[in-house]
């Protein structure tokens, strides 16, 4: 019972805090793309606020599932076989992590543009190396106690650049923003 109760209240703040934290993510993100492009974000409208809402519940549910179906049966391979399972877990966990925590700081300037999630999943295969890099450097920080508090803002920003640069190389080049999107924002 400890065990479920432990288990019911982590999944519940990790959906809380991604569902409260969101407005001030996406206000965020918006204001860097701002900031990068020039162009302002939509007006305030409490029926986008309710959709968005809707959506980002939505949206870490699935990305909690899909996290639960991939990390569970490494965890359990890790407990069958003590020596190669803890091995393997160890180099499969990190990656899925690292390109998790990738696709999950893209999600709103993704969701602005109404990007589906098997698009954004798709820039893990057509930008590998990038996301992964990312990815890990977020991974990195985020477990970091009382770093991560702060570092989730700088995760945000990050992911809205990457995902601008990433977004205007997979168009072919035909991007607003000029390139070297990182050195633009200091």
């Amino acid at each position: 019972v400890l065990l479920m109760l432990w288990a019911v209240g982590l999944l519940t703040v990790v959906m809380l805090t991604n569902v409260v934290a969101a407005p001030f993510n996406d206000f965020l993100s918006e204001e860097v793309e701002r900031l990068l492009t020039g162009r302002a974000g939509p007006p305030f409208s409490w029926k986008v606020i309710f959709r968005d809402t809707v959506r980002t519940m939505g949206l870490e549910l699935l990305k909690l599932v899909i996290y639960a179906a991939v990390m569970i049966p490494l965890f359990l391979l890790a407990q069958l076989l003590p020596a190669v399972g803890h091995a393997i877990y160890s180099v499969f966990a990190f990656l899925f992590t690292a390109l998790y925590f990738a696709v999950d700081y893209l999600d709103w300037p993704a969701s602005r543009r109404n990007r589906s999630i098997t698009y954004r999943f798709g820039l893990l295969t057509d930008h590998f190396l990038p996301m992964l890099g990312f990815g890990t450097g977020v991974w990195l920080f985020l477990f970091i106690p009382l770093v991560n508090l702060l570092f989730m803002p700088a995760a945000v920003a990050g992911g809205t650049l990457l995902f601008l640069d990433v977004e205007g190389r997979s168009l072919g080049g035909a991007k607003d923003e000029p390139s070297g999107v990182s050195e633009q924002v200091s």
